[in-house]
């Protein structure tokens, strides 16, 4: 019985490895962390591929697009998400759901493209809350920003360009001498 609580005591003075730090690496988790440790306005530090919807419960305005969503998509600032197709649909409906319930969406879409074949996008809308906060009731998110990074996958017919491009490429190109290892069983003997 001695030995229990002699035993017992050991472990309490144990110590304890130190905690480890764990960074965040997706941008949609970044975003969210710096949306909780900010007071849940706007993020900054994503322009780039950031999207900001004004009045999201109502007409659903784009307030700014950053220039790689604006290339890539084609939205710009004043645009309505009303009877778009493509990227503007699907942020149109995660504007819905934010209408209804402010908290932080996870958002991720994929879309067709007659160019590479699908398009993966992934990201997080975020509410920004105004500054007069009435009652928990009745508050609700005045823009919602969209934070997304998306991937290009070929279809076959890309696929099928691709492999003949790059077969052109090595028909044209010089061969290349190997190079004998000086570390190998039959240099060494």
């Amino acid at each position: 019985m001695r030995r229990a609580v002699a035993s017992e005591q050991a472990d309490l003075s144990f110590e304890m490895p130190p905690h480890f730090v764990i960074a965040e690496r997706r941008m949609a988790g970044r975003a969210l962390d710096r949306w909780h440790a900010g007071d849940r306005g706007r993020v900054s530090g994503f322009d780039d591929n950031s999207l900001v919807i004004v009045d999201p419960a109502g007409l659903a305005i784009i307030g700014s697009a950053g220039p790689s969503i604006a290339a890539t998509f084609g939205l710009t600032a004043g645009m309505r998400l009303d009877g778009r197709a493509g990227l503007a649909a699907e942020v149109r409906a995660a504007c819905d759901l934010i209408a209804f319930e402010p908290q932080p969406l996870p958002f991720e879409v994929s879309l067709g493209t007659p160019a590479c074949g699908l398009m993966l996008v992934r990201g997080i809308a975020l509410p920004i809350e105004s500054d007069d906060r009435a009652a928990e009731f009745g508050k609700t998110a005045d823009c919602v920003q969209f934070i997304v990074n998306w991937r290009e996958v070929l279809n076959r017919a890309a696929m099928t360009r691709l492999r003949q491009e790059l077969g052109a490429a090595l028909l044209f190109s010089q061969p290349v001498l190997a190079k004998i290892d000086p570390f190998s069983a039959e240099t060494c003997r």
